[in-house]
């Protein structure tokens, strides 16, 4: 397994369905779950984009590093206990981005203010016994800006894929080996759900960075990359 390129393919069942630009076929998460999940937003006067990201420790957010702008005018924030709600917005003290010597990969770390309200981290994942071909992943989301503010859940299955691709125009890398493969038949997700975390066996193993009209399939950076494992682990406990 390790040293092999896993993608998630999504295959949508009607354009109907297409058009709900989030995810669809799944369920609404359970008020009891996927109470780590966070909700990032850039913005610059009406323009809106949103990512999601998981609380890892309580001052910091596991997401994708697409997600954060640096441009001049942008705003970011993120916002912790948002699902079942109502949520609270927290300060971004810093982002790392993982940087090795190809470059930037679409993996971030956000430092942010103690929640003021108590919210428990997800477990970080047991490398040991990593999903296998088959097994069943869990995704979260809440979809683009302006879609209904529920958290919405999918269950996937573990597949074998080729070669890694690459987010239309992105300088981010997603190298093979770094990356997991899953798929389900008439389950999609949006640019929207970006950042999330891949669970398995109710740890994270993964985090979203695909979807939408410009990835074909879409791809999770794997936490259990040696190299991204010791760089969380680093970081949040320096």
């Amino acid at each position: 397994w390790r040293g092999k390129t896993r993608i998630l393919r999504f295959r949508t069942i009607s354009a109907v369905l297409d058009l709900h630009k989030r995810i669809f076929n799944g369920y609404d998460c359970e008020n009891t779950k996927h109470l780590y999940h966070v909700k990032i937003t850039a913005t610059k006067g009406t323009a809106v984009s949103r990512c999601g990201g998981s609380l890892i420790h309580r001052e910091w957010v596991l997401t994708a590093a697409h997600c954060w702008k640096d441009q001049p005018g942008w705003t970011m924030s993120a916002y912790v206990g948002i699902h079942p709600g109502p949520g609270s917005m927290v300060t971004i003290i810093d982002h790392q981005i993982f940087d090795d010597q190809t470059g930037k990969h679409d993996i971030m770390l956000l430092k942010i203010s103690p929640a003021s309200i108590r919210t428990d981290p997800v477990q970080l994942p047991d490398c040991s016994i990593p999903p296998n071909i088959g097994n069943e992943i869990k995704i979260a989301g809440l979809g683009l800006p302006g879609e209904p503010p529920h958290l919405r859940c999918a269950k996937m299955h573990v597949v074998n894929c080729g070669l890694n691709r690459t987010p239309c125009n992105s300088p981010l890398l997603w190298p093979n080996g770094n990356t997991m493969c899953y798929e389900e038949a008439g389950v999609d997700t949006c640019p929207g759900d970006s950042g999330g975390g891949v669970l398995f066996n109710n740890m994270i193993y993964g985090v979203h960075v695909g979807g939408g009209t410009c990835v074909s399939p879409a791809a999770f950076m794997d936490l259990c990359d040696p190299e991204y494992a010791d760089w969380i682990r680093k970081t949040i406990n320096p």
